[in-house]
């Protein structure tokens, strides 16, 4: 079984954008205060920097047959419950006042306003869900659903009771 679904949460144009602009005004003051140069080496130095930045604090989400990977964690295939598609106004529902403050959390407005909501299935688990951004919700959603049902069956984590 490959992988169902994957997405790593980078920010928008813009917000490169506004990065390359202000490494290229710290560039320009460099290169007028030391010499083209210098402004040359900050503007390098600088820009791949900020673009390596940019590229490792963004989170990968995926889902395959470990079971859904968000920003370094793994929810295992027995633990996946039901999927929920939500728009700009649940994820804010979800992480505003009233909320369950035992949600897992990989939240990147920047990136995406639209989320997935996972529930736990394993009593365990401190987090009841995980509530994840996402570009493109309904694939991933999808994804997380097929995957859980490949495993409704019992958590191999948890002692079964014999009869």
């Amino acid at each position: 079984m490959g992988i169902h679904y994957r997405e790593r949460l980078l920010p928008r144009w813009w917000a490169w954008l506004v990065s390359g602009a202000m490494v290229a005004m710290l560039a320009i003051a460099y290169g007028g205060a030391l010499g083209l140069a210098a402004g040359v080496a900050v503007g390098t130095l600088g820009g791949a920097l900020v673009g390596w930045l940019l590229w490792i604090t963004s989170p990968e989400v995926a889902v395959d047959a470990a079971g859904l990977h968000a920003a370094g964690a793994v929810l295992p295939p027995w633990a996946l419950g039901p999927a929920t598609v939500l728009d700009r106004a649940g994820v804010a529902r979800q992480r505003g006042p009233g909320s369950d403050a035992r949600l897992y959390v990989v939240l990147r407005p920047w990136s995406a306003a639209r989320g997935v909501l996972v529930e736990v299935r394993d009593p365990q688990d401190p987090h009841p869900a995980w509530l994840v951004s996402s570009r493109r919700p309904e694939l991933l959603a999808a994804a997380v659903t097929v995957s859980h049902g490949d495993t409704l069956g019992p958590n191999p984590a948890q002692p079964t009771e014999a009869t």
